[in-house]
């Protein structure tokens, strides 16, 4: 399932991007991949959609803390795994 949500993510951001999906990876720069922050948000709204967590991104450190697609991923598995 961990690489389930990995490519997941990958594949919604290069999609909100039109990127290659190809052209992504963990370490990938979320600052490198043009995206806006509202579309960043987008991104983050249909992945808590998907699955059933919520991101917290209410303060500027958490903002902070993603940097690269590898963070969002983490960010992820970790509140999936919280669930079960």
């Amino acid at each position: 399932m961990a690489k389930d949500i990995e490519a997941s993510i990958i594949g919604r951001i290069a999609s909100a991007g039109e990127i290659d999906a190809g052209e992504i990876s963990r370490n990938t720069e979320l600052a490198e991949l043009e995206i806006d922050s509202l579309v960043l948000t987008e991104i983050v709204m249909d992945i808590e959609d998907e699955h059933d967590i919520e991101i917290d991104l209410n303060t500027a450190e958490a903002w902070e803390s993603l940097k690269t697609v590898g963070d969002i991923v983490d960010v992820v598995k970790t509140l999936v795994a919280a669930k079960t």
